[in-house]
């Protein structure tokens, strides 16, 4: 008897000291679940920037859950700045409130890190460890290279094993800690040397063709003001800013705005490689970050879709106005032209059988009526723009 009883404590010794591993095993496994639906699509939902912490602010958990029962995505992606809470067990309760809708509809989820997630007392490691417990796709495919949980969820194709398109998930870091350096940290060379060998891998199983591919990340890259702002042959006062040895006009260019421009661009102070290595390997569409809370363009940065996904939470300093969710729907057919659009928290308030105006602390229908009108304004006027600077190209 006492000999089984040490069999069974030795077994269930090896299962808890086997259980971190048998988790990313279990992400990367789940992760072939992900697969385009029979009629040639799938849908992915972007939260970013919620900043919340145990007790969850009801309108985003409103704005979360409309919005899934509205849009039924195939996959749930949050965009960093998940959640802002010091010590272990609030961790713990504020990734369980933020990922329940998600999990309540058996909706599969998965995170990159934002710059603020590991500010409060716990590591990116510790935190990690929390969102695979609640079932994360995220894994570390290499636990060497810079950042947590870079890793790639491939979405097979609907009528075999093959993958059919790939989802880069990347840790953009936080703060740039070379020496002498400042501002926001980068992808950093090993990053992108895992990345060009996983795609070239990738590849060799898609029969040598590349599988076509987004990648979402916290931070914009750098090359978002060249693509967006003006280069000015010298400062002007109140006019102009320096980054990285160029002068840039002050605000961006409104023809190459689809979408809000509501504050400054935040990427790193550094040239990273990482749009150099996206054009090297030629699979990546489109690029979808958060970080800037109130902003919600879509920006052609050569030839790849810079997307920048607005605040989803009430938490996070926000503008109405486009406060919401991402949603893209990818075509098993033709993954190149794939849709996109920002749910808007408005928008969800104006339907007829939406709780979110009962809630304590959001406004009226007439409130968000009134954003919707002026939101459609200001949208037909950036439309006016763009078609002038087509017909003019030379102008602008």
């Amino acid at each position: 008897m006492k000999k089984r009883i040490a069999a069974l404590l030795s077994m269930l010794l090896v299962l808890t000291l086997l259980c971190p591993a048998a988790t990313a095993f279990a992400a990367q496994d789940a992760s072939a679940a992900l697969r385009f639906r029979a009629d040639g699509t799938f849908k992915i939902m972007l939260f970013a920037d919620a900043h919340d912490d145990d007790v969850m602010e009801p309108t985003t958990t409103a704005l979360m859950e409309e919005a899934l029962d509205r849009c039924r995505p195939d996959l749930v992606i949050y965009l960093g700045d998940n959640t802002c809470v010091r010590g272990y067990d609030k961790q713990v309760q504020a990734i369980d409130a933020l990922t329940r809708p998600v999990r309540d509809r058996g909706i599969p989820f998965a995170m990159v890190f934002g710059n603020h997630d590991d500010e409060f007392g716990m590591t990116r490691e510790e935190i990690f460890e929390i969102y695979q417990s609640f079932g994360c796709l995220t894994y570390d495919a290499d636990p060497a290279l810079h950042g947590v949980g870079n890793c790639s969820l491939p979405v097979l194709a609907s009528g075999s094993d093959t993958p059919a398109f790939n989802l880069w998930l990347i840790d953009s870091g936080s703060n740039n800690e070379d020496e002498g350096a400042s501002g926001y940290d980068y992808v950093h060379e090993d990053q992108l040397n895992w990345y060009k060998a996983t795609a070239a891998a990738l590849a060799e199983q898609n029969g040598g063709k590349t599988v076509p591919a987004m990648v979402f990340q916290h931070i914009v890259i750098p090359e978002i003001y060249d693509a967006l702002y003006v280069k000015m042959p010298r400062p002007i006062e109140k006019l102009t800013q320096e980054r990285l040895g160029t002068i840039y006009s002050i605000a961006p260019v409104m023809t190459r705005l689809n979408g809000y421009w509501l504050e400054q661009c935040c990427p790193p102070d550094v040239y990273d490689g990482e749009l150099a290595a996206w054009k090297e390997v030629g699979d990546v569409i489109a690029e979808f970050h958060g970080h800037d809370h109130k902003n919600s363009y879509e920006v052609d940065v050569d030839g790849i879709d810079i997307i920048n996904v607005p605040t989803c939470g009430e938490a996070a300093y926000h503008s109405d106005i486009n406060r919401g969710v991402g949603l893209i729907t990818l075509h098993e057919d033709d993954p190149a032209n794939y849709d996109y659009e920002l749910i808007r928290l408005y928008d969800l308030a104006l339907q007829k059988d939406s709780q979110i105006c009962s809630i304590e602390g959001t406004e009226s229908k007439a409130h968000y009526f009134g954003l919707k009108v002026a939101d459609t304004i200001v949208m037909f006027l950036f439309r006016l723009c763009r078609l002038y600077y087509r017909i003019f190209p030379k102008i602008l």
